[in-house]
């Protein structure tokens, strides 16, 4: 990745960088806050006992006892100078991250506490791949709090959630700001659009992405450096994306940091920069990425649908995290399907392990709800549920009084829930983005009163995404040849069978196409499904087999 740092803009940061005022709304905070979790994190405090007592008192926002971390008196006055506890909420995500200072110390006084100590020693162990790190360190927290809500040890509002990669980035930019960068994913994708002209925004694992950030934030200490800055570490460099941010997105100075008690506010989305970035991770037009993105800003439900390999899953999810810039806890994802009901939905009653091992029932919200909760509390941002499959579910069965409140939205239009008799309304600031498989005959069960509450986006097989994408992955040789072949097959099914049971392009979007060949791809991704189409009707399938393979 090529990064280049202007050099006025370099300059003018190499004569802030100097002055008392920086340091302090700027670094010394973070500096403190890293003089204290180092301690905690390092042998011999993380080899003992008393680790995960303290870590409890640091998520429960009472500084732990220092002098038992071994901590120098001279580091103690400057972390007690700060507002260290108070910057690691805000650098966690503000808002977002809040919720790991209240289940973590729950989880320590329910006996969880070996587990969590455990997660946060292997989070900072830098003989182990850092995306992996990271990823590991989500997955076991997620179990410890799933531990928690089996032993009755969540409260009914919580929600039940992978900790939020702004708090992960902050233990471990605090702990090493030498290697690793705090994490405002509104301020490191204006950073990577204005000193690495690229538009797109890391993708993969949670682990990944925060990889790829590390790596962009060095890139940027290394040009500052370059540029005469005396850059420290990457608390400088990632300080200066952060102020390039808020001078393009705030029109009076930012206030300080030091002093901001939850997240700062990220800038509105730019709809023409997402319509670019979608069209460029999607391999779309962008005439058509900036009409879909016009669309779904517009209107609350939107439906996808098209038959299999089409992209519609994988363009909803981008788009949705494009929309929430990305931001945690602003876009759920759930899969519909035969089995899914109400209960999982919008609200159920739920069994409950209690201590003793009594077995209790409580309410408990479904996905819906809770995200329809952090909604109404954050009314300023924008929130997004993805729903795949939506048709393979029996959709009057889950949506229950939602299938009014999705068309009437908002306090004026609140209804009543059957099991904790609460009333709730959908809020304005949620948009769906449903899926649907139109090759699957339960498209019938999507009545009208449900298909008229959502603007239908129709996805159809495209070779000119599959051939882009073939050549951007190295196999641009074998591009057309793959095109005409899945433009043959389709059209031979279009006229036995219908539009909706096309094969899609992303069947052929594989890293070795070129090489397994266009046998592979039939043997284990084409003949499943259309066996399933065209059952005991072999001489057809025959048929489309030397179509498809171009049998002579």
């Amino acid at each position: 990745m090529q990064i280049t740092v202007p050099a006025e803009e370099a300059t003018a940061f190499a004569d802030f960088i100097a002055t008392d005022e920086y340091r302090r709304e700027e670094r010394d905070y973070k500096w403190a806050l890293h003089l204290a979790v180092r301690a905690l994190l390092t042998p011999p405090v993380s080899d003992s006992t008393d680790l995960v007592e303290l870590l409890s008192e640091l998520f429960s926002q009472a500084l732990p006892d220092l002098s038992r971390m071994g901590v120098s008196q001279a580091d103690r006055a400057f972390i007690s100078a700060h507002p260290t506890l108070s910057a690691l909420a805000n650098l966690s995500g503000g808002k977002w991250g809040a919720a790991q200072f209240t289940w973590i110390p729950r989880a320590i006084e329910y006996g969880l506490g070996p587990k969590v100590g455990e997660a946060f020693k292997e989070l900072v162990d830098a003989d182990v791949e850092l995306s992996s790190r990271v990823d590991v360190f989500r997955d076991r927290l997620y179990e410890v709090s799933a531990e928690l809500q089996a032993k009755g040890g969540f409260e009914p509002s919580w929600t039940l959630r992978r900790v939020a990669l702004p708090f992960v980035a902050a233990m471990l930019a605090a702990f090493d700001p030498g290697r690793y960068t705090f994490y405002s994913a509104g301020a490191l994708q204006h950073g990577y659009g204005r000193y690495a002209g690229a538009s797109v925004w890391p993708t993969g694992t949670a682990g990944k992405k925060y990889a790829a950030v590390c790596e962009f934030v060095q890139g940027i200490a290394d040009a500052l450096a370059a540029g005469g800055v005396p850059v420290a570490d990457l608390i400088d460099a990632q300080s200066f994306v952060w102020l390039s941010f808020g001078q393009s997105t705030q029109p009076t100075p930012k206030p300080s940091n030091a002093q901001a008690a939850a997240q700062p506010t990220i800038a509105a989305p730019d709809l023409d920069t997402i319509a670019a970035d979608l069209a460029e991770e999607v391999y779309w037009p962008l005439s058509r990425a900036q009409q879909l993105v016009g669309l779904v800003h517009r209107w609350g439900q939107v439906l996808f649908q098209g038959p299999p390999g089409t992209g519609k899953t994988f363009v909803a999810e981008r788009l949705a995290r494009l929309l929430s810039q990305d931001q945690e806890g602003r876009l759920e994802v759930v899969q519909f399907h035969p089995s899914y009901a109400y209960e999982d939905f919008v609200e159920g009653i739920r069994p409950v392990v209690t201590e003793g091992s009594q077995l209790s029932y409580e309410v408990r919200r479904g996905v819906f709800l809770k995200l329809a909760q952090l909604a109404r509390e954050n009314a300023d941002d924008d929130f997004f549920l993805v729903i795949d499959e939506l048709n393979r579910a029996n959709l009057a069965r889950v949506l229950g009084e939602l299938l009014y409140a999705l068309e009437y939205r908002g306090p004026e239009h609140t209804f009543r829930l059957p099991y904790s008799g609460d009333e709730s309304y959908v809020p304005r600031n949620i948009t769906f983005i449903a899926t649907m498989n139109t090759a699957d005959r339960s498209i019938a069960l999507v009545d009208a009163a449900i298909r008229r509450r959502f603007r239908h986006v129709n996805f159809s097989p495209d070779t000119a995404v599959l051939k882009a994408w073939l050549a951007d992955h190295g196999q641009g040789n074998f591009a057309e040849t793959a095109a005409a072949r899945l433009n043959a097959l389709n059209q031979q099914l279009l006229e036995l069978l219908d539009a909706d049971r096309l094969i899609g392009h992303t069947y052929l979007m594989r890293d070795d196409l070129a090489d397994a060949g266009l046998q592979a791809v039939w043997e284990e991704d084409v003949e499943p499904v259309l066996s399933e189409h065209l059952y005991n009707q072999r001489d057809e399938m025959a048929a489309l087999r030397e179509t498809f393979l171009a049998v002579p």
